[in-house]
């Protein structure tokens, strides 16, 4: 099958969807911290970053791994620095704010603390604290990971076979799989839970796959520019419908509209301004989604000791915001790309092979 030749800009408008997820997430955990009605839908931003991780993992890797230029060890390496610096951050930072309110409240133990972090740092649910239920305690983003780096993974291993015959038996599989977990579970809000961790892995699968398989069929540039904030609109239309239980109405999002959402988003060439903007929502999408719960923490704690009004919770939350944001940004400029460049020159001067990807 003859693809479409890639052109400069041509996925920019992807990068501007995956930064409004982050915010959409951002906001509703703001509103979940202040018990407001949220948006019930905002969830689905997880599985919306699954659906655009596998079309990115094709575009950057698929071939590499086809042909042999690249190998599992050198696939799996990437990834694990592209992604662990800013995990190790948030989830040490969760970590030392469990181990200051031990101290404070002496409700568990430094040993559980100890324990539930480093199954946390490896990306492990804990079930050391039955009275939470979160099984990613220290950073409750981190749960996608687990399940991002188990699709990763089950991609490297499939890609050299992977027909597009293949993909689509793949993707007829793992769609009765997440309508399974659907019905099991009264939605596809699975995996982060003690609960409903071991649902996590019916829920990635489909979305990370359709990704790849849109990426096969992607449209050449042909979308006017102005399409892109039609479709960023859409999104933040379907992630922020206000409401009750969203149950089974999470599956036709999934299944379809996200699908079309990242189809057309990928046929969109914008110019050199909305770009560079896009770009930079991308980048900052990662930081602000793992970074942002041990800050949210915080806060919380902070809105125990102080009682505040309607118009003082809108602007509380406005700075936890504003905070998140200009940490995430200080964190990805002076921690993430300075780390992330001193293990690849390590790893160029050790002989270790190391692709440059997304």
């Amino acid at each position: 099958m003859q693809l479409p030749a890639l052109k400069k800009h041509q996925f920019a408008v992807l990068d501007g969807l995956r930064g409004l997820g982050a915010l959409s997430v951002l906001g509703f955990h703001l509103f979940q911290q202040h018990k407001q009605s949220g948006f019930p839908f905002a969830g689905l931003a997880v599985d919306f970053f699954y659906m655009l991780s596998g079309f990115v993992m094709a575009f950057a890797y698929e071939q590499k791994l086809r042909t042999g230029k690249m190998d599992l060890k050198s696939f799996a390496w990437t990834r694990f620095v592209r992604l662990y610096p800013l995990l190790f951050l948030g989830t040490s930072m969760g970590i030392a704010l469990g181990f200051l309110a031990a101290s404070v409240k002496g409700d568990v133990t430094a040993q559980q603390i100890a324990v539930s972090g480093v199954l946390g740092l490896f990306l492990l649910p804990s079930y050391v604290f039955p009275q939470w239920s979160s099984a990613f305690p220290f950073n409750m983003a981190s749960w996608s990971l687990t399940f991002e780096i188990f699709a990763n993974a089950v991609f490297a291993l499939v890609a050299p076979k992977l027909t597009t015959r293949v993909l689509v038996g793949v993707l007829a599989l793992s769609a009765a799989a997440l309508v399974a977990v659907a019905l099991l579970n009264g939605s596809t809000y699975v995996g982060f839970d003690q609960g409903n961790f071991v649902y996590g892995f019916g829920r990635v699968l489909f979305p990370f796959f359709a990704g790849v398989l849109i990426f096969r069929f992607r449209l050449s540039p042909r979308l006017a520019p102005k399409a892109a904030f039609g479709l960023m609109a859409l999104l933040l239309l379907c992630l922020l419908i206000p409401g009750g239980q969203p149950g089974l109405m999470t599956l036709p999002f999934v299944l379809l509209l996200f699908p079309c959402i990242i189809f057309f988003g990928a046929a969109v060439e914008v110019g050199p301004r909305v770009s560079n903007a896009c770009r930079f929502a991308g980048t900052l999408s990662y930081p602000l989604y793992i970074l942002q719960s041990p800050i949210l923490r915080i806060g919380e704690e902070a809105l125990k000791h102080v009682h505040l009004g309607t118009g003082g919770i809108w602007i509380f939350g406005l700075a936890e915001a504003c905070v998140i944001l200009a940490f995430s940004y200080a964190a990805l400029t002076l921690f993430d790309v300075p780390v992330r460049r001193y293990i690849r020159s390590r790893s160029v001067r050790s002989g270790a092979m190391v692709v440059k990807g997304t």
